[in-house]
């Protein structure tokens, strides 16, 4: 991720976070899934692309979790009891500020490495990744080969939500669609409303298109074996063409 990128996740902060759990419930399938994958593997946990602690709770145990966040913030935005729940790290998982071998779990949840444009960045994280994972420990990402699917839409209004504070956010989206480079892009017109009238601020996200094949096979290239794929949360089997998110376990050897 570069310097821009994370100029750009600084920006989109304050309105992902009012997006997660407050316009948007939480997702319980998804909290699940990660709480059962933190009790299944035991010791100390890296999250990459941690965010404003979403998964803070569900990756708390009583071993040490690591959160690597870029955006500034992101991490400012952590609330005091989730701060107890993680060493919170700033940094870039192209270049992870750890030793070789640290974690007998790493995860890159929620489509994070979709949100790093560049490939050559992407497959410089997934070697971090192979890097910082202890001798049989295990490697847990998440992306959205469905992605490939959407097509271009025209600007329209997603959703118009009254938040805690009284204000009113509007989410006004259009969608762009790049065979060449394979990427989307989500123009988001986000209008908040107050008091003192309202304000707009245009805010452009630029989502790598993944492929299944291409994820399992920067996962073998960069040293993992013993690939294990769901479809879902609820750990059903990945289909190509019904599945809607690709989760993908991959062990590093002894």
């Amino acid at each position: 991720m570069s310097i821009s990128t994370r100029y750009l996740w600084n920006r989109y902060a304050r309105y992902f976070n009012a997006e997660e759990g407050t316009i948007f419930p939480d997702d319980l399938p998804e909290l699940s899934f990660y709480r059962r994958i933190r009790k299944e593997h035991t010791g100390s946990c890296l999250e990459i692309g941690a965010g404003s602690g979403r998964l803070a709770d569900p990756f708390h145990m009583n071993s040490v979790t690591v959160a690597l966040e870029p955006s500034d913030s992101m991490l400012d935005a952590w609330s005091a009891g989730d701060s107890k729940l993680a060493v919170r790290v700033q940094g870039f998982g192209e270049k992870m500020p750890f030793a070789t071998g640290s974690f007998p779990l790493v995860c890159f949840p929620y489509n994070g490495l979709q949100c790093v444009p560049e490939k050559k960045n992407r497959n410089e994280i997934l070697k971090e990744a192979f890097r910082v994972t202890s001798p049989g420990g295990v490697f847990l990402i998440e992306v959205s080969p469905i992605f490939a699917r959407r097509d271009s839409e025209a600007l329209t209004e997603r959703y118009s939500a009254e938040l805690p504070d009284g204000t009113r956010l509007v989410l006004r989206e259009k969608v762009e669609r790049k065979r060449n480079p394979d990427s989307i892009k989500y123009h988001m017109f986000y209008t908040t409303v107050g008091e003192d009238g309202e304000v707009t601020e245009k805010i452009t996200l630029d989502m790598a298109v993944t492929y299944h094949d291409e994820i399992i096979s920067l996962l073998k290239d960069s040293g993992f074996r013993d690939i294990i794929e769901w479809g879902n949360y609820d750990r059903s089997p990945y289909d190509d063409e019904l599945s809607p998110r690709l989760l993908v376990l991959a062990y590093k050897g002894v």
